[in-house]
């Protein structure tokens, strides 16, 4: 029987042994962070570069679990001595933790290359690991509803898109009832802090986005293990 400390090695051994995969998982994000960060203005930086971390997260996550699904291998997860909701947030966890590692040298390219912003560091992170964690829960619930990886991925890119307007990415908001509701999303907190990363003037200070992005990964985890039986269990 597949015990649940398995899932982190088995999904990390998986990770470190498709070679071809880790070169271009790691690649990708540094293809398009890299012009981002030494040429573009911060703002439109900011926004291309919160695009692709929450893609990162849900996109594949959705991906993945579907295909999981499909082969079983997510019967044999309800097989475990644990509850749905740790058992998910084992799974998805790990999920997050990859995609972290996949943005972690666009991440190291920003401070490299603004260095005086290194107060915006800690909120940066914590941001990127809420929205990276919410990105797999939206994948995962997406792939209930779909045995198609192609069919969940557009479920999540509709549900994303609007979520990233929201939240202020492509645009500043300025009605007051848009700007209360962009407080209420993950997103908006990681685009502030990387605006402020990338040596730009963002709308709300360092400690703020900090809170919010430590807020937001706190509740994704409760609502991930909120969401356990939903998920796992939804055949």
């Amino acid at each position: 029987m597949m015990l649940a400390g398995t899932i982190w090695q088995r999904e990390l051994v998986e990770f470190a042994q498709r070679r071809r995969a880790l070169v271009i998982k790691l690649a990708f994000p540094l293809v398009f962070g890299i012009p981002l960060v030494i040429a573009a203005p911060p703002v439109y930086a900011a926004i291309t570069l919160t695009m692709l971390i929450a893609i990162i997260g849900a996109l594949g996550a959705g991906a993945v679990l579907t295909r999981e699904r499909q082969s079983g291998l997510t019967l044999r997860y309800r097989t475990l001595p644990v509850t749905p909701g740790r058992l998910l947030i084992e799974r998805l966890s790990i999920g997050a933790l990859i995609d972290f590692l996949q943005v972690t040298p666009v991440l190291l390219l920003i401070a490299v290359r603004h260095p005086s912003q290194f107060a915006w560091w800690p909120a940066l992170v914590l941001s990127v690991a809420a929205v990276l964690l919410i990105g797999n829960l939206m994948g995962a619930v997406a792939s209930t509803l779909s045995d198609s990886p192609g069919e969940v991925m557009l479920y999540v890119f509709i549900v994303l898109l609007p979520l990233l307007f929201l939240s202020g990415v492509f645009t500043s908001l300025t009605e007051p009832a848009l700007l209360a509701v962009s407080r209420l999303l993950p997103f908006a907190y990681l685009h502030e802090s990387l605006v402020g990363a990338l040596g730009g003037q963002p709308n709300l200070l360092a400690w703020e986005t900090l809170l919010g992005g430590f807020g937001f990964l706190v509740g994704a985890a409760g609502l991930t293990g909120r969401l356990g039986r939903r998920v796992l269990e939804s055949d």
